[in-house]
C-alpha cells in the first residue's frame, strides 16, 4: 500500500501559477506501471515505477513523505530515501528506495485486516511533497485524507494494492 505515495508526488507538476496550466500538466505526467516492488521487513520498500512525463518541465522530487492512520494513531510513516529526477517528455523506470517506520506492529495487522476485508473506513493518509518543476518550487502537503479518496486520486483501489502484494 505504502509504495502509491509516488504516485501522488506526480501531481505536483502543477507549480505554476496559473491554475489552468497546472491541471494541463497534472494530465501529462502519470505512473504508467509498478514494475517491481521488494518489502525489506518492516523498515523497507523498493519500488521501480514506470513513469511518463509529457511536459516541458524536468521534475525533481527531493522529499515525499506519508503517513497512514488507522481512527487517530499513526500506524505507519514512508519517507522517500533518495531524490528522484524524472526528465522533461520521457517514459522511463525509476527505482525508488523508501524507508518505513511501524509506529505500532499491533495497529499495523488491524489496518492490514481492514484493507483485506475491504473495509477503509477509519483509514486515512497525510503526505507532504516538495521539490522543483522546471523554475518552480514544489511544496504540496494534506493532512488525514479518507484512504480511499487517496487511491480514487490514482486510479486506484484497495484490491489493486491486494493485489500488487499477496503473495
Amino acid at each position: 500500500m505504502n509504495h502509491r505515495i509516488f504516485l501522488l508526488l506526480l501531481l505536483c507538476v502543477g507549480m505554476v501559477s496559473c491554475r489552468r496550466a497546472a491541471e494541463k500538466a497534472r494530465e501529462g505526467i502519470r505512473i504508467e506501471a509498478v514494475e517491481a516492488a521488494e518489502v525489506h521487513g518492516m523498515t523497507g520498500l523498493d519500488l521501480v515505477l514506470r513513469v511518463r512525463n509529457d511536459t516541458g518541465y524536468k521534475l525533481r522530487i527531493d522529499k515525499v513523505g506519508f503517513d497512514v492512520y488507522f481512527a487517530s494513531s499513526r500506524v505507519v510513516g514512508v519517507r522517500l530515501r533518495n531524490p528522484v529526477v524524472i526528465p522533461r517528455h520521457t517514459v522511463d523506470s525509476h527505482a525508488t528506495q523508501w524507508r518505513v517506520q511501524v509506529s505500532d506492529p499491533l495497529a499495523l495487522y488491524a489496518l492490514l485486516r481492514r484493507v483485506r476485508q475491504n473495509e477503509p473506513a477509519d483509514l486515512s493518509v497525510s503526505f507532504v511533497v516538495e521539490g522543483r518543476g522546471g523554475p518552480k518550487r514544489v511544496n504540496i502537503s494534506r493532512e488525514r485524507m479518507p484512504l480511499s479518496e487517496f487511491l480514487n486520486t490514482f486510479g486506484i483501489d484497495l484490491q489493486d494494492l491486494k493485489n500488487r502484494f499477496e503473495p
